[in-house]
């Protein structure tokens, strides 16, 4: 691995550095992550200027467009501020998505002939030494505060994993990285012949399961067996190894099943939620979440608010339909007393305050006592009690609309949605038109495709840059570059 940094010119060098540490540090702090890609284009204008004159790799070319859809994302954003009321937040938002511009840029006007397949296994590498060391930071934590500070044995799930060490980071992000450091090393598991490198891949892979299991992310854990579906597609029908198939198959179904009985803790949140869909008593939040912006998704459909007034318009559409709930719920006589509009609400709140933002049974058994007290309909009040309890968290909390595709319209409308989805529709077309089947970028892009169902995620740098870097990584490796060192 070490030797891919040997063969470069001065400047090369220093890029390739650059690259390498990003790759380490964006797992663990997208703010030092910051500081290096500042950094990393400093370094490709000094490249440009002394070592390459700013010459162009036609290979880089092939496929610009994949470039100019990135570039025509982040101006859709730009353009919303013309009629974005908040001006001070839209031009936060445009700063925020910066690496929609920055990285297509850079990997479209840096000569990047050295870049080599082999140069980006290390990059990957760096990478899932970079996750490996988030785990082990924080998991070394919790152990200490388990075994000398008396804490629960709950100290390792989530949140309270990366409550210290290298400090507080989503669980979702936390699966996304590990879930393509995984499909990486299962790819690396099988591209390569020393037994040394196999045994760290496989190291590897059960360490970020592990990881993504403690963190209790639903979505992570699901994304987790898609990865393996796809994995083992690409060992079967690619690799056309189908004995060692069949054997990673039933490998993958006894590893299954052992997370299911040992961490059953973390397997019931995802058995929870997909049993209890239909449940009004035990709504999932995020289908609370979803009510409350429909109608505002629906009405901004073509053009959005502008990304601006995405976060105030959101807000006010989960206020809007927490009044909707509230005129919802009658009264047990059949005619309104003068004050029943106080005493609904009363009763809606001090359910709702019991429940300290949880459902259980004894929330309901709480909200029948206060119907009757209230002079509420029980019925009216359980069949809306749910959502109303998930809005007043959302409202609390100032969140977003936990789905980045919903997002994307709400800010910018349609235009913004079909550059989002071409995101992942042109690699795909570019792989059948030139028959190939990269599995880590397959893979890297059903990942994020998956996860932007349940958190918006280039609303936050660590998904913004993360998502920015290793497309055009692993975009470069797959259609811009075609030797090997």
């Amino acid at each position: 691995m070490f030797t891919s940094y040997k063969g470069l010119k001065p400047f090369q060098l220093v890029e390739y550095i650059f690259l390498s540490l990003f790759a380490f540090f964006i797992p663990i702090s997208w703010r030092i992550a910051t500081y290096l890609m500042a950094g990393l284009f400093t370094s490709a204008v000094l490249k440009g200027v002394f070592e390459e004159g700013f010459r162009i790799n036609k290979l880089q070319y092939r496929n610009n467009i994949a470039y100019f859809i990135f570039i025509a994302f982040w101006l859709i954003y730009a353009v919303s501020f013309l009629y974005s009321d908040n001006t001070a937040e839209a031009r936060m938002q445009i700063g925020k998505k910066l690496s929609f511009l920055l990285f297509p840029l850079f990997f479209m006007t840096s000569n990047l002939s050295y870049l080599t397949k082999d140069r980006v296994r290390t990059v990957m590498y760096c990478f899932v030494s970079g996750i490996m060391t988030l785990f082990l930071v924080n998991l070394v934590w919790a152990g200490y505060d388990v075994i000398f500070e008396g804490a629960k044995m709950s100290r390792f799930y989530d949140p309270n994993l990366l409550k210290k060490g290298t400090g507080y980071i989503h669980h979702t992000y936390i699966s996304i990285y590990s879930c393509l450091g995984i499909s990486f090393c299962f790819y690396e598991l099988f591209s390569e012949n020393r037994l040394n490198i196999k045994l760290v891949n496989i190291f590897s892979m059960l360490m970020l399961t592990l990881f993504i299991i403690l963190s209790s992310s639903r979505a992570g854990v699901l994304c987790v067996v898609a990865i393996f579906v796809v994995t083992w597609f690409w060992l079967i029908f690619v690799k056309k190894e189908k004995k060692l198939g069949f054997l990673i198959g039933v490998l993958i179904v006894g590893l299954a099943i052992t997370s299911v009985v040992v961490f059953n803790k973390s397997i019931k949140r995802v058995t929870d939620t997909i049993t209890n869909l239909d449940n009004i008593e035990k709504q999932d939040r995020r289908v609370g979440i979803t009510i409350g912006y429909m109608d505002l998704l629906i009405e901004k459909l073509w053009f959005g608010v502008g990304a601006g007034d995405r976060s105030d318009e959101t807000l006010n559409a989960f206020l809007k339909k927490k009044e909707d709930i509230i005129q919802n719920i009658k009264p047990i006589d059949a005619y309104y007393s003068d004050n029943f509009d106080q005493e609904r609400r009363k009763c809606l709140d001090s359910i709702s305050k019991r429940s300290q933002g949880n459902l259980n049974a004894s929330v309901f058994e709480y909200a029948e006592k206060m119907a009757e007290k209230y002079n509420c309909d029980y019925n009216s009040v359980r069949e809306n009690l749910a959502t109303y309890i998930n809005l007043n968290v959302v409202i609390k909390a100032g969140c977003n609309a936990h789905n980045q595709y919903s997002d994307t319209i709400i800010a910018v409308g349609v235009v913004g949605l079909i550059l989002l989805l071409l995101f992942f529709i042109f690699p795909v077309y570019l792989s059948i038109k030139n028959k190939t089947f990269d599995v880590v970028f397959v893979s890297f892009l059903i990942i994020i495709a998956f996860n932007c169902l349940f958190e918006s995620i280039f609303e936050r740098q660590m998904g913004i840059m993360f998502f920015t870097f290793f497309f055009f990584m692993l975009f470069h490796s797959s259609f811009c570059q075609n030797r090997y060192e």
